[in-house]
């Protein structure tokens, strides 16, 4: 019955484990040092990469105060008695004044399927962090293989549309929701469903865990949260979309051969 595949991108589309790409800013020590501090205070995948190249390269790490996380936008705290911050523009662009060369440096970061991370200290943006996760090449074929048995295939993400948009496009998919907050997701799902679609959402995460049960089918990657796994419906054994599109594609030719 399904119509659309709905798809999160970090750990079911993609790895889950990105790195590091790019280091923009004037000095790269102190921007290096900050992240390092407010990213070690975080769980998202995306501060993972940054911790992990913190403790690869030795670099010293502030201490960090009276820290906090607006879930969606960035991350927030003090150093020193200086106020720092880290995430997306939009959120930067309340604590400091960005400039359009950083800006089109980051612009072009996002085209090429990076997530560039902007980072400021006191009032002065110290620059951005780009970092970057590797797709599953069994995505690309899962993807392939589901658009041949007629079902629309949605990505779904918090990442800005340019990086969305470079990265849906290595994967083939065509429809892409983009700067959507953790707590929107399901939202995102029952607006599918409004349009007279039976969706399927797949997921691996703890903030996919709403939109896994709203979905007329949820479905859990099999390395993925003990949340994710409890609220799907399926769950994929091994960590791969490869089952979603590949076994169900075969099977569906082969009702066609048969009749």
């Amino acid at each position: 019955k399904t119509q659309i595949v709905a798809l999160d991108k970090t750990g079911t589309i993609t790895s889950g484990k990105p790195v590091v790409t790019d280091i923009v800013g004037n000095d790269k020590h102190e921007l290096l040092r900050i992240a390092y501090a407010l990213e070690s205070k975080s769980e998202h995948p995306l501060a993972s990469a940054i911790v992990e190249y913190g403790k690869a390269n030795n670099i010293k790490m502030h201490d960090i105060n009276e820290f906090s996380i607006d879930a969606g936008y960035g991350l927030k705290g003090k150093i020193e008695g200086n106020a720092v911050a880290g995430g997306n523009l939009a959120y930067i662009s309340k604590f400091a004044n960005v400039s359009d060369e950083l800006i089109k440096n980051a612009e072009e970061l996002a085209k090429e399927g990076k997530t560039p991370l902007y980072f400021c200290k006191a009032k002065d943006v110290l620059g951005i962090i780009a970092v970057a996760d590797v797709i599953k090449e069994e995505s690309i074929v899962a993807v392939k293989n589901l658009k041949n048995m007629g079902i629309k295939v949605v990505m779904i993400t918090g990442d800005n549309e340019k990086t969305a948009l470079a990265i849906a496009k290595q994967v083939g998919i065509d429809i892409v929701r983009a700067d959507v907050l953790p707590s929107e997701k399901s939202k995102v799902i029952k607006d599918l469903q409004d349009q007279g679609e039976f969706v399927a959402m797949v997921g691996d995460g703890i903030n996919d865990a709403p939109a896994l049960a709203l979905a007329d089918v949820g479905i859990a990657i099999g390395s993925g949260t003990d949340v994710a796994i409890e609220s799907a419906d399926i769950v994929l054994m091994k960590n791969s979309l490869i089952i979603c599109g590949e076994e169900a594609f075969l099977r569906s030719h082969y009702v066609e051969l048969a009749t």
